[in-house]
């Protein structure tokens, strides 16, 4: 056979005389990711163009921000004022309330110094005969009531200068505490107005431009970070038993070079037909098995969209 094989035209009629084919067949697919704002708003600007090399943390445009600016300085006036209301009762009434108030009492006890002298006159004129007891027990009455009064205002002056009950001051700090959350995230929707790349890449397809609105479900470009590749390999059944998770793949496509490694990550316990992007003559007829497989460090040269032949390392090519 092999010297029938060394014949040109025999070995080109002879299928026997090709090498055993590759385990699987298949190519290589992006893991891309959509960058789109968390909100619906107007792309304002945009920093990158397709295919440009971005790194993590980069910012990739601007949206519109005027209303998450507005919502910004109602939060903060919202903090300001329960901050103010806690205050207000922590520290009791105003001061000049208290002022007046403390005016009030020293009033008072001037009214009542004097009401004691006035009593204290008709009590020695009584005793002389000079006045009269209706008189004494009149001036009597004034001291009782002007230091009553006194009494009055010191009961007053101490309520004015306490807080305010301790369950109205827990409801006042539960509320500065829910202004801070709402300015924290108004804080946080502001700044989600400028789109970041969380990982380096590069960028693959502009969805959106300058104009146009984005949202939650409507992104402004896409990108494909470094090393989000995997490999969509489709295994006849009899080579099935072969694989597992872990096991490691030799890669070859056209105009790569030598080394290239995988590793088995997926293996679809459903088989399907070849799908078209691989299709042969050989094949069409053909129920294979889904795998996916990551490349190593030293596959990261190949594209989305290539196509790849892979063996079992270690086994037959």
């Amino acid at each position: 056979m092999t010297f029938l094989c060394s014949l040109p035209l025999l070995s080109a009629l002879a299928f026997m005389c090709g090498g055993p084919g590759p385990l699987a067949v298949g190519y290589v697919e992006g893991e891309y990711v959509l960058v789109a704002p968390i909100e619906t708003a107007q792309i304002v600007d945009l920093a990158v163009r397709r295919g440009d090399r971005v790194t993590a943390g980069q910012p990739l445009g601007r949206l519109e921000r005027r209303d998450a600016e507005i919502a910004v300085a109602q939060a903060e006036a919202a903090l300001t004022q329960a901050e103010s209301q806690l205050a207000n009762l922590q520290e009791g009434r105003r001061p000049e309330e208290i002022a007046s108030i403390e005016a009030a009492l020293s009033s008072a006890k001037a009214q009542a110094e004097e009401a004691g002298r006035v009593m204290q006159r008709h009590k020695d004129l009584l005793a002389r005969g000079i006045s009269t007891q209706a008189t004494f027990d009149s001036a009597s009455t004034s001291v009782e009531l002007a230091r009553a009064k006194v009494a009055e205002l010191e009961a007053n002056l101490a309520v004015a200068r306490l807080p305010a009950r301790a369950n109205e001051i827990k409801a006042a700090q539960a509320s500065v505490e829910q202004a801070k959350a709402v300015l924290d995230t108004a804080e946080w929707r502001l700044a989600k107005r400028t789109l970041l790349i969380p990982q380096s890449g590069v960028v693959s397809d502009i969805i959106r431009n300058t104009g146009e609105v984005a949202g939650p479900q409507a992104p402004v470009l896409s990108v494909l970070p470094d090393g989000a590749l995997k490999l969509k390999l489709y295994v006849p059944e009899f080579a099935l038993s072969s694989l597992s998770v872990g096991a490691q793949l030799t890669v070859r496509c056209d105009g790569c070079g030598e080394g290239m490694r995988a590793t088995v990550s997926y293996i679809s316990s459903d088989p399907e037909f070849t799908p078209p992007v691989i299709y042969s003559l050989e094949t069409r007829q053909k129920l294979v098995y889904l795998i996916e497989a990551r490349p190593e460090d030293g596959a990261w040269a190949l594209a989305p969209g290539q196509i790849v032949d892979v063996a079992l390392e270690g086994g037959e090519e």
